[in-house]
């Protein structure tokens, strides 16, 4: 009998001979290696159709001749969940997944970067550790992502320092979710899932749920989140017993095992302290419900009344975030110029929102809007409170929209600037970088002494990553610190652009 020719033979029948250089699809450009998992290697590649780099994503295959249907399958489901999340900021974003010659591909945004994991590393090889404001920070954008990705439907499953990414401008990317579910999810059974921990989750960052195989929900991510946060400020795993004798997986799992309070140092807020240790409760009923409460909590900060509207300020601020009244002056608006032609009713259900926001209540405060709004539809504030309440809640798309609608309704100036930061900031959460510093500039026009909305159109346009507007980047954020020399997103971003000025 004659060999059959190797052009004859069925494509899945030897694995694609992937270096650097080669090229699938007339399209992607091989590079370097970027990491490589129990599952998959990510490559770095030139997409010469879109002019851009790209991270690759490709799948192992434990054994030849092919893989299995079901391994591919559930691959792909990585990029099928990450791509109903519509490209938040804190999110890697999915271009396209395919299969080529019988072997699997997810094509997603490349981040230059690096992981928490490499950069935990980093500190230890150095006898330092994340300064507590950073780690705040990250612990916040990690949060933003998690909150839109549930607002999807999606809960990632997965939350760990090797899966979150820090672009060199600071901005957190969540990644890998191949093992992100649709809400509301039943996992097998636990005699079905023992036998594969590997396969629904990271053990030493696992849930207690999940550790044990229960049912699992939204909470499972902000117990993992906990732990990731605990990492963050205290340098150290909360379950990892330092005798070393029992595996952390273990201690997770073990009900009567509680870890160890996250110890007050560093300038660490209570509230923050005592939000971390609530993440990690392994009694559902007394951990976070949502990820909404967590990212509240750790966004809270002192207030200041605002004298002309009576809003609740951070102290940081200079600028009321409700009127733009400028914090430092003392001096209040008389009565009469405060009152609106407004209808009264209104009136009256948007100031009952904002007061549900006072105690975090965004479901409540949207609801009064909404109602606001069905009574007036041209009442502006209703429009402007709605469409900050829907940030909130990560629901861009929906603020998007209303917003939009109340910019056409209004010259009020002070409501429009708001209006107008809180479109650029949902924008820029969508990577709509350009829109958002259109939306920045317009507010800024109105109010050019207002630093964060300064800081805003900073942040977005150093994501567009060009030479030239990393230049307009940093004239804002000095602008910004020439208000308020000590608002703390803007020193952040200056820091960031000073360090990639050095490095080129």
């Amino acid at each position: 009998m004659s060999a059959t020719p190797a052009s004859a033979l069925p494509p899945a029948s030897v694995p694609l001979d992937i270096k650097k250089g080669t090229e699938i699809r007339n399209r992607y450009v091989f590079s370097d290696v970027l990491g490589s998992g129990g599952y998959a290697t990510v490559w770095r590649a030139t997409d010469k159709q879109e002019n851009r780099n790209v991270a690759i994503k490709r799948l192992h295959h434990k054994a030849w001749p092919s893989p299995s249907r079901e391994d591919i399958d559930r691959f792909l489901q990585e990029a099928r969940s990450t791509a109903r999340l519509k490209g938040h900021k804190n999110i890697v974003e999915v271009y396209e997944a395919f299969e080529d010659a019988g072997e699997a591909f997810i094509v997603m945004e490349y981040i230059e970067g690096s992981s928490l994991q490499t950069i935990f590393r980093e500190h230890v090889a150095r006898g330092t550790w994340v300064e507590i404001g950073e780690a705040l920070e990250y612990v916040t954008q990690i949060l933003n992502g998690l909150v839109f990705a549930h607002s999807s439907g999606i809960y990632h499953r997965d939350v760990k320092p090797s899966n979150i990414l820090v672009s060199k401008l600071g901005v957190v990317k969540l990644v890998d979710f191949g093992l992100a579910k649709r809400m509301p999810y039943r996992t097998e059974s636990p005699l079905e899932q023992g036998a594969g921990l590997a396969h629904s989750g990271t053990p030493s960052f696992m849930s207690f749920e999940q550790a044990r195989g229960d049912p699992l929900d939204q909470q499972t991510d902000i117990f993992s989140a906990g732990l990731v946060a605990y990492i963050l400020i205290a340098g150290q795993h909360p379950f990892n017993h330092p005798s070393g004798i029992v595996e952390i997986v273990d201690l997770i799992r073990d009900p009567s095992f509680m870890c160890k309070e996250l110890p007050a140092t560093n300038g660490l807020p209570e509230g923050v302290r005592q939000c971390v240790m609530r993440m990690l409760s392994k009694d559902k009923s007394k951990r976070y419900q949502s990820l909404i409460e967590p990212l509240d909590e750790l966004t809270r900060e002192d207030a200041q009344m605002c004298s002309n509207c009576g809003t609740a300020n951070p102290l940081t601020d200079k600028f009321c975030g409700e009127c733009g009244h400028d914090l430092r002056s003392t001096k209040q608006m008389p009565p009469a110029q405060m009152a609106r032609p407004i209808p009264k009713t209104a009136a009256q259900m948007t100031d009952e929102g904002f007061e549900l926001t006072k105690t975090y209540n965004w479901e409540g405060a949207i609801e009064r809007y909404e109602a606001a709004i069905e009574k007036d539809r041209h009442y502006a504030r209703a429009h402007a409170n709605l469409g900050f309440a829907l940030n909130k809640l990560a629901r861009y798309d929906e603020a998007i929209d209303i917003l939009t609608r109340g910019i056409e309704l209004t010259t009020d100036s002070v409501v429009l600037h708001r209006m107008l930061d809180s479109l650029g900031f949902a924008k820029s959460n969508l990577k709509q970088f350009e829109g958002a510093i259109e939306d920045y500039t317009k507010a800024i026009n109105l109010n050019a002494e207002n630093p964060r909305v300064l800081a805003h159109r900073a942040e977005a346009r150093a994501q567009l990553g060009t030479p030239d507007q990393e230049t307009l980047s940093y004239n804002d954020v000095t602008q910004a610190l020439s208000l308020d020399p000590g608002y703390p997103p803007a020193l952040r971003l200056k820091t960031l652009l000073e360090g990639r000025r050095f490095n080129r």
